[in-house]
């Protein structure tokens, strides 16, 4: 049968060290020790870094995404359009004003309102020619323009305006007999008019 030997120092020194130590960890988890607890830190591990580098280069752009679900539809905006048209010739008597076109808008809004008409004479008197864009009785808009001598639809008038609605009407005056023809009116209905 073989003998034994005994064992190195540094051996035994390694065993107390590991029964010291198993012991103490399970006194400070007990905290059996006359009623007092006890509590561990965990020791902060040591780094061991250098100073910090220059920044790399920017690496390749990544695949796109996937696209997000649709959102939900809005609320409808406030914008309505109006419109009237006279396309048959209205006459112009010699000094008269003279309602060519009239559109009627709900009150209480706010409108943006474009009147046009294509203006010519029945003679070879030629003659000048004044249009309102009238909120009622009032004028929003206003031109005039001269006529040709010659018998023939040569002018054209456009008039723009604002208004918060009623009746709007394109009112021409020539000073010799004229006519209109193509009379329009639109409105469009916004949210607010700001000046």
């Amino acid at each position: 049968m073989p003998r034994l030997r005994r064992p190195p120092a540094a051996l035994a020194v390694a065993g107390a060290a590991l029964f010291l130590s198993a012991g103490g960890a399970a006194w400070a988890t007990d905290g059996s020790a006359h009623g007092q607890t006890a509590s561990v830190k965990k020791a902060k591990q040591p780094t061991n870094r250098g100073p910090r580098g220059r920044r790399g280069p920017q690496g390749p752009q990544g695949l796109p995404g996937s696209p997000g679900a649709p959102g939900a539809q809005g609320a409808a905006g406030p914008s309505d359009g109006y419109i009237a048209r006279v396309a048959t010739a209205t006459s112009l008597p010699a000094g008269t004003a003279t309602a060519v076109v009239q559109l009627v808008l709900p009150a209480g809004g706010e409108y943006i309102v474009t009147a046009a008409t294509e203006l010519g004479g029945v003679s070879t008197a030629g003659g000048f020619v004044n249009c309102a864009l009238l909120e009622g009785t009032s004028p929003i808009g206003g031109g005039s323009t001269e006529l040709p001598t010659q018998a023939a639809f040569a002018a054209t008038i456009t008039l723009t305006g604002a208004t918060s609605g009623g009746t709007i009407s394109l009112s021409c005056n020539s000073d010799n007999a004229a006519q209109a023809r193509n009379n329009v009116i639109t409105a469009i209905k916004v949210g607010t008019l700001h000046s």
